[in-house]
């Protein structure tokens, strides 16, 4: 769909640098942009709803313990890896 808004000048220098750089048109990643600041102003957050996948990954939720070098090197050695 096409429109026509009023963009200040740094900002669309902005789009345009990011565009190029992720291979994408300056549309495209505007409108990505846009649709993330939207949902995050839009829809409150709600724990019991499960976040959108913008970029083809669901969120995990946090918990558990962190992967350290030290946990991969027992698993290996456990494993004889």
């Amino acid at each position: 769909m096409r429109i026509t808004l009023d963009i200040d000048d740094d900002v669309l220098t902005a789009a345009k640098k990011l565009a190029k750089r992720d291979h994408k048109t300056a549309g495209k990643l505007v409108s990505e942009l846009m649709r993330e600041a939207l949902a995050a102003r839009v829809e409150p957050e709600d724990a019991s709803k499960p976040k959108r996948d913008i970029y083809g990954f669901k969120p995990i939720p946090a918990g558990g313990y962190a992967v350290t070098n030290e946990l991969v090197n027992e698993l290996r050695d456990e494993l004889g890896i």
